[in-house]
């Protein structure tokens, strides 16, 4: 944990107060962050590598009210369990999104040690994301936010592989062993994510967050909302309603400058793509 990490502010900004401890303390800590701190890529889109050193993170996210990619989240997802004296070890996973196998290792997520069991947690990883955190031990079936996951052991590839349940089929999220995470690792992926064309940050612009009831997201251009057995989606027409819905319903606060930056990128990326 750095010197630069403010407990205090950060469950204000997460809406926590610091009172239980253990599994529900966890599980809480986990849901409160996806809840209030977005996944987003807009600074990856817009062509820059987000900074990933804590003070960096921590600056962003807290008083600067942004969200982040998974190296964000989880970065300053582990200086809160540093400081609530959670047992951990970080983990880099190979995406997989429904393939046999990952490729590089492009996400980052956690193995919590508690009460003798070992627990994936992990509040980076979008819309498929557990919104809990899930029992490594287990094989069978598990739910968190109203999706189903399980963990399995794959032993060709030497990894434990989250899937979740869709369309009553299971679809394979990532792929992660216990090989040493170093921070050149995790500066080094970022900068592959960010900047590879062969991923989806620099060319696809996504924002997603958990809320009490359902979700909100955003995938190039189409706002969508879920959430008490309603949905709707709305085709966002304009740089000002981008910066409204990432003000409004994201609770992002980017300058509209940067917001439009997106917008105008976004715009010549549907171009190309119709021509």
């Amino acid at each position: 944990m750095t010197t630069d990490f403010d407990l205090s502010a950060y469950l204000a900004r997460v809406g926590l107060e610091p009172q239980t401890t253990g599994r529900p303390r966890l599980d809480q800590l986990q849901q409160a962050q996806i809840r209030t701190i977005p996944f987003e890529n807009i600074l990856p889109f817009l062509g820059r590598v987000p900074e990933t050193g804590p003070a960096d993170v921590f600056a962003k996210l807290v008083p600067g009210r942004c969200g982040g990619f998974c190296f964000e989240l989880n970065t300053l997802f582990a200086e809160a369990l540093t400081a609530l004296d959670f047992s951990f070890r970080p983990v880099m996973a190979r995406v997989r999104m429904g393939a046999e196998r990952g490729g590089a290792r492009t996400h980052l997520a956690f193995v919590v040690d508690l009460d003798g069991d070992e627990w994936l947690a992990d509040t980076g990883f979008g819309g498929q994301g557990p919104a809990l955190p899930l029992r490594l031990a287990e094989t069978g079936e598990q739910t968190a936010g109203g999706k189903t996951y399980r963990i399995h052991k794959d032993d060709a590839e030497g990894e434990q592989v989250l899937e979740v349940r869709l369309d009553g089929d299971w679809f394979p999220l990532y792929g992660f062993d216990r090989v040493p995470v170093k921070p050149g690792d995790i500066e080094a992926a970022t900068f592959v994510c960010a900047l590879s064309p062969r991923q989806s940050f620099r060319n696809t612009l996504k924002a997603f967050r958990r809320t009490e009831t359902g979700t909100v997201s955003f995938l190039d251009g189409r706002a969508r909302w879920t959430g008490k057995g309603d949905e709707r989606e709305e085709k966002l027409c304009s740089a000002r309603e981008l910066i409204s819905f990432m003000h409004e319903d994201m609770g992002l606060a980017y300058p509209e400058e940067n917001l439009t930056a997106a917008w105008d990128r976004l715009q010549d990326l549907h171009t190309q793509q119709a021509g």
